[in-house]
């Protein structure tokens, strides 16, 4: 297994609980201190394909597509919209993603922070940390109940209030992404 401390995993418990607002209210938190790259992976299995949607006419099994543009709806554009260097998308069926994901890091340098949406990286990378946002009543997908109980934080979203939980992220050069306590904010940068 990959392990990258510059990587941080946001997953969730199901569609449309919060996921890529966290992701982008993390990616404004700190791309003005340091150059961000989002990813968002998306594992392809063969009763979900209809929920993804298409980034390109030419997909495959294992597709590795930038997001250039703005002015989309797509999770990728608001990514880049909230600050992000660079965005990607990575669709892919499970046994490529790992595959997929060292594809991406060719793009990435040293000195930059990795935000990505996902729930299926996990299995092949150890992120520094690994967040999951659930609903605050909605149903949590059979495949994500291991994403809890992994999770070095879960989020609940109501769709309203915000992320409190974001003062608790914080990067070091050091440990990369940490959670922090309430005393130790001076560690964000």
């Amino acid at each position: 297994m990959i392990k990258y401390k510059k990587l941080i995993v946001i997953g969730g418990t199901g569609r449309n609980v919060g996921k890529t607002e966290f992701v982008c209210t993390l990616i404004e938190k700190f791309a003005s201190q340091l150059p961000i790259y989002a990813l968002k992976v998306s594992a392809i299995f063969p009763d979900e394909e209809i929920f993804h949607g298409t980034h390109s006419e030419d997909e495959s099994n294992l597709h590795l597509f930038e997001e250039t543009r703005l002015t989309t709806e797509k999770d990728t554009s608001r990514m880049l919209r909230a600050g992000a260097t660079r965005v990607f998308y990575l669709r892919s069926d499970d046994s490529s993603i790992q595959a997929g994901f060292v594809d991406f890091l060719q793009h990435v340098p040293e000195n930059a922070l990795v935000v990505c949406e996902s729930n299926s990286l996990g299995q092949f990378v150890k992120p520094a940390l690994a967040i999951v946002v659930k609903s605050v009543n909605g149903p949590v997908k059979p495949r994500a109940i291991a994403l809890l109980e992994s999770a070095d934080l879960i989020v609940v979203s109501d769709g309203i209030s915000g992320f409190s939980e974001l003062e608790l992220v914080g990067y070091s050069e050091t440990g990369g992404w940490e959670l922090q306590s309430k005393n130790d904010r001076d560690i964000v940068r």
